[in-house]
This record gives structure tokens, C-alpha cells and sequence, in this order.
């Protein structure tokens, strides 16, 4: 069969899955006869034809399959959607707050920072769809919504974002814990401004890591930075007072493994383990013990001890937690025991190079989060422009992202929607190897969206 002919048939089957949810949604039903009829119309989509991304250091044993990306829109409702989890057929996202693309902060407006929404993934159309249907405007309900305490909230009634010091915003990082039956995320702590200022961020130094806890709804505490000691991280002395520590400068993303919660801040480069296990049988334990696993020196098999700046992202399999750095722009891992606790005496692997941070461009591969499918390839997000990479992670030969070495990543969103300026900062992937990718861009804002979360499907042609 052609490959047009394939892929046709392709986009059909996507729009017959589509009509088969139409119950589900009758608001959906309209736009779904509408991509039946397009489907047969004009076997015309949105799609990037793309080989199977490989490391440039690899050797060339056969040539990959060729397959096709399909783009959908699941939701433009979340306002500057953030971290995702897939939860018996729900999409759960996070709202990180109104970015410094659509003029920073306001003190005008509420845009539910910090609240985690239901999104019914079936609900979808085509990314070739000009104008966003209602039913993809609309889809998204708050499911938790913040508290103060334990959030510091942002003041709306102060005269412009900057004199709010205290707000714990944005909010960055979603992820599920079964056996505490929490969400947990984490507390960047800082305001964005406009884009026409000198500076568009100002951080604050509330820093922390929230959860909230299924079996009482409420929201909790896990870490906490108290503003009073500055920026002193740790603010007083581990071995002497209880928790929280507040260790975390910029916490960037968090993971639960076993009974075990590892998060890692991308301002003082920290990876930090919290035990979980009083929590498992008591939701009202209080803030879990805690340590600090690494900083930003680490040694490395066959390279020695290496410094890594900007702690960013985690991933975990096969007894491997996989960790992403967004200044250094490399990606290592570290053996974990049977008891998900690391074995020591550390020593990490290398597992990919990107570029780091550049002090003439001010910039990095700006590695934000990343992920696993069920096929074992490491998905790595570099946020701006949007682009995934992916790969199989082998220490004996590191994955070389760097510019130099001509990647193909096996995603670029912003090639994908006409969009150059897209920026994304959290990736999920489900059973069937389809990526969710929120994203933010300006000219969503401008046209009064809050940022769209997006589906893509790869298929063979």
C-alpha cells in the first residue's frame, strides 16, 4: 500500500476512535463528524514524517522504520499547563500560573495557579483544525485546589507582582504516589514579569514541595524553606531538628519510587530523598525525614568525580534512577537497591550529552523533564524551542544531543504546530507510546487561550 494511502487510513481510524467516544461528550460529537468527513475528504493532516531518533555515536545497523506523527489538541483550558499524570483514564494537569510570555504576573487576574485539573483525554481534534472547538476550550475541571495554608498564595491585592516576596509560585512538576494516594508537586517560589523588562523573574525563597492526599483531600506539606533564614539551604541543622529542612532552592521536579520521594532543585543543584513510609499508613504523619542523596558533584564510571548544575528532571527503571541536568544539559544515572534507597558509595553512569549552558547566548538545551516508554527509550524534553529527544539509554555510549553532533529529535512541537516560540516543560508518556506535551506560547496568549496540552501518535508508513 502507498505510504499516502497508509497514512490515510491512519488519520481515519483516529477519527472513528474519536466518533466511538462521541457519548461520552455529545458537545464533542459535532467536531467528530466534522474529522470523519475531513478524513475521507481530504486525507490531509498536520503530520511530520520522521525517522526513529538515534544517537549519532551509535552504529548504523539498519535503516529505522518510517513513521508519521499525528497531532491533536486534547485542551486549551489549564492556564500555562504544567505537569501531567494518567489516572484511570483521566488526564490530571497542573496549572503553573500566568508566564512572563503573556506579560507576567497580574494582579488583575486569577489564573489558578497551583490547581490541579481533570482533563478527559478522549475528548480531542486535529491540530489542522484552524480555530479550537468548545468542546477542547472547555475540557478541564478543577479537581484540587490550593489552600493557604500550606500554600502562600499570591496576593491580588498587592500594587504590582514584585512586592509580593512570599508568594511559593509558579508551581512546576505533577506526579501520583499510589501507596500514599497523593499528588505531589513542586513550589518554584518567584514572579514572572514581562518580557520587556530587564529581568523577567524574580525569585523568592518559599520554596517547597506540596502533596495532596486523596484520603483526607486535603493538601500537606513535605518540604518548606522558611523565609526568615534567608538563603540559607538547609535553614537550620538536619541531625538536630526535625523536618522539613527546607533544602530545596528551586525545586524542579519530584518522584516517587517505592516508598520514596526524590526531588531535585535546579537553583543550589541538590538531589533530595524523602521517606514516605510513616505516610503510607498515616496521612497526617507530618513532613517526612529527609537527605540529601548528591549535590552537584558526583562521580561518574570512567570520568571521575564531575560537577552538574541545575538539577532538573527524573525518571526511574529497572532499578535505575535516571537524573537530568538543565545548566550541565547531561542526563546520568544511579543504581537504587532493592529497598529504593541509593547504593553507595554512588557512582553514576552517563547516559547523554546536550549542550549546556552558553555564558555569551545565556543559553542551554534546558533539559526540563523526561520520561520512559514501555519500550525502555528515554524521552528527554529540551523546553525551548519544544523539542523531545529519544533514545535507549546505554552508558557505553552516551547519547550525543549536542549541536555539533546534528540530532534529529524524534518530536519538534514547534515544526509541528507552526509555532517556533513554543515552550514546554513537562512530557508524559502512556501504555501506548503516545506523548502528552503541554505547552505555552505567546501567541496562544494572544489569542486568549492559557496554553494547550497536546497528543501525539506515531505510527508506521
Amino acid at each position: 500500500m502507498p505510504a499516502g494511502s497508509s497514512a490515510c487510513l491512519a488519520h481515519l481510524r483516529t477519527a472513528t476512535h474519536l466518533m466511538t467516544n462521541r457519548s461520552k461528550n455529545d458537545a464533542f460529537a459535532a467536531p467528530a463528524l466534522s474529522l470523519v468527513a475531513w478524513s475521507l475528504a481530504t486525507c490531509a493532516l498536520v503530520s511530520c514524517r520522521s525517522e526513529s531518533a538515534v544517537s549519532a555515536s551509535s552504529a548504523a545497523v539498519a535503516e529505522p522504520a518510517k513513521t508519521e506523527l499525528f497531532v491533536e489538541r486534547i485542551s486549551t483550558r489549564v492556564p500555562f499547563p504544567r505537569g501531567l499524570e494518567l489516572i484511570d483514564g483521566k488526564l490530571y494537569v497542573l496549572a503553573r500560573g500566568r508566564s512572563r510570555e503573556a506579560g507576567g504576573a497580574n494582579t488583575a487576574i486569577s489564573d489558578e495557579a497551583g490547581t490541579i485539573f481533570r482533563v478527559d483525554p478522549a475528548i480531542a481534534e486535529p491540530m489542522s483544525f484552524e480555530r479550537v472547538t468548545e468542546s477542547v476550550a472547555k475540557n478541564g475541571e478543577p479537581f484540587a485546589v490550593p489552600t493557604a495554608p500550606p500554600f502562600r498564595l499570591f496576593d491580588m491585592q498587592v500594587a504590582k507582582p514584585t512586592d509580593d516576596r512570599v508568594t511559593d509560585r509558579p508551581y512546576c512538576t505533577l506526579r501520583f504516589h499510589a501507596p500514599t494516594q497523593s499528588f505531589y508537586l513542586c513550589a518554584f517560589s518567584g514572579i514572572d514579569k514581562s518580557d520587556t523588562d530587564k529581568s523577567t523573574f524574580s525569585k523568592n525563597l518559599s520554596d517547597a514541595v506540596l502533596r495532596y492526599d486523596l484520603r483526607t483531600e486535603k493538601w500537606y506539606e513535605v518540604e518548606r524553606h522558611d523565609i526568615e533564614k534567608g538563603g540559607l539551604y538547609p535553614h537550620h541543622d538536619p541531625s538536630r531538628r526535625p523536618p522539613p529542612h527546607g533544602w530545596l532552592n528551586g525545586p524542579d521536579n519530584c518522584l516517587g519510587v517505592g516508598n520514596q520521594l526524590y526531588a531535585v532543585s535546579k537553583d543550589n543543584s541538590l538531589l533530595v530523598r524523602y521517606d514516605l513510609g510513616a505516610l503510607v499508613a498515616d496521612p497526617d504523619a507530618g513532613a517526612p525525614p529527609s537527605e540529601v542523596v548528591f549535590d552537584s558533584s558526583v562521580d561518574v564510571r570512567g570520568l571521575g568525580m564531575q560537577r552538574f548544575y541545575g538539577h532538573s528532571a527524573l525518571a526511574h527503571r529497572d532499578g535505575w534512577l535516571y537524573v537530568a541536568f538543565r545548566t550541565s544539559s547531561e542526563v546520568i544515572r544511579i543504581r537504587l537497591g532493592d529497598d529504593d534507597l541509593p547504593v553507595r558509595p554512588i557512582q553514576a553512569e552517563l547516559v547523554a550529552r546536550f549542550d549546556p549552558w552558553d555564558p555569551e547566548t545565556k543559553k542551554s538545551a534546558n533539559l526540563t523533564d523526561i520520561a520512559f516508554d514501555d519500550e525502555g527509550r528515554l524521552c528527554v524534553l529540551s523546553a525551548k524551542p519544544s523539542r523531545v529527544f529519544r533514545f535507549t539509554p546505554d552508558p557505553q555510549r552516551p547519547f550525543d544531543g549536542r549541536a555539533a553532533a546534528n540530532p534529529k529529535p524524534w518530536v519538534d512541537l514547534g515544526a509541528l504546530v507552526g509555532r517556533k516560540d513554543m515552550k514546554s516543560e513537562n512530557i508524559l508518556i502512556d501504555s501506548h507510546g503516545r506523548l502528552y506535551i503541554p505547552a505555552a506560547d505567546p501567541y496562544d496568549f494572544e489569542q486568549g487561550a492559557s496554553g494547550t496540552i497536546y497528543r501525539i501518535t506515531e505510527t508506521s508508513i
